[in-house]
């Protein structure tokens, strides 16, 4: 049963990153926003929220070493095998905006994850400077994101009165006309990827714990893995339809939520101690943050040769986790 429903989690995670993906791409044309901007913002959010709760029920629960763990082993899933499998399906151009802005704030994101946690304990304190820093993180995102709508400002009211509904439809018509909406698709997108994921981890973890392993490794990999479905569904979905900044500012943004918003969050409400979180592991993280970085500045693209890199790095660390 349990392998079943993780099959049936991972089905509906899939159909509700297409109808993200879909609304979210749809958005950022009509609005004229870029579709970094979109990824960073909404697209990340929604698929940090399984996330949010599997840490979150975690620390109340008295588990920290599986709540920074989720986190921890999120990240490096999403910078090395995300980021990587999607740079092999498609060259990912990078931004400007990503390379001076957006990925600085990620790399300083993780080493400040680093720092904290070097003495074991992640403090209230400390999640406090963390949620600021994502503050002022949104603040410069959506500053840009509304000059870049000002900017184009007579384009969009002239969509909108194109686009304006006939009072005159049919009951059918109405609602294949909400569903198209991209608003709505978006909201049950996201409906669909946080069910999907709750129904894959509750059963991934069901299984694992029934082998024995460690609140720590359950954390980096069934954790890390199950609840970066989302982001992985929807890159790969992006990456496959060409919207790869879309597909990389998801991972971005995704990074950013995690370590700022999500630990902030999550230590607030209970400081965490864990204890399982090896060197090996926040090791693992930083290489990572500094190869996405590295790899963005060599032309403004992720090449395929890049993404093999990234995918064969994940595969090296999950075998000596696993060891």
């Amino acid at each position: 049963m349990d392998i079943l429903f993780i099959i049936i989690g991972i089905a509906v995670v899939l159909h509700g990153a297409d109808n993200l993906t879909e609304g979210a791409v749809n958005i950022a044309r009509r609005f004229n926003m870029t579709e970094l901007v979109i990824g960073l913002t909404v697209v990340a959010f929604g698929t940090s929220m399984p996330e949010m709760c599997v840490s979150l029920a975690s620390a109340i629960n008295g588990t920290a070493d599986m709540a920074v763990g989720n986190v921890v082993g999120s990240n490096i899933f999403n910078i090395f095998l995300i980021v990587g499998v999607c740079a092999m399906i498609h060259p990912m151009s990078v931004g400007m905006a990503a390379i001076r802005r957006d990925l600085p704030y990620a790399f300083i994101a993780t080493l400040m994850l680093i720092f904290f946690l070097v003495d074991g304990t992640l403090t209230k304190g400390e999640a406090l400077i963390m949620l600021a820093l994502f503050l002022l993180y949104m603040y410069h995102t959506l500053r840009n994101a509304k000059q870049n709508d000002a900017d184009s400002k007579p384009n969009a009211s002239e969509t909108t009165v194109k686009t304006q509904p006939s009072s005159h439809g049919t009951l059918v018509t109405a609602v294949l006309k909400i569903y198209r909406f991209p608003a709505f698709r978006i909201i049950l997108g996201l409906a669909e990827l946080i069910i999907g994921s709750d129904v894959f981890v509750g059963h991934a973890v069901s299984l694992a714990t029934t082998l024995g392993v460690s609140e720590a490794v359950i954390g980096i990999t069934i954790l890390g893995a199950g609840t970066s479905m989302p982001e992985l569904a929807t890159s790969v979905v992006a990456a496959l339809k060409g919207s790869t900044s879309m597909a990389l500012g998801n991972v971005i943004g995704s990074c950013l939520f995690n370590i700022l918003m999500i630990l902030g969050v999550t230590a607030v409400v209970t400081p965490l101690s864990p204890q399982g979180i090896t060197t090996t592991d926040l090791a693992c993280l930083f290489a990572g943050a500094l190869l996405l970085w590295f790899f963005s500045f060599t032309k403004s693209t992720m090449e395929r040769w890049e993404g093999c890199v990234l995918t064969a790095s994940f595969g090296v660390y999950m075998y000596l986790l696993l060891a």
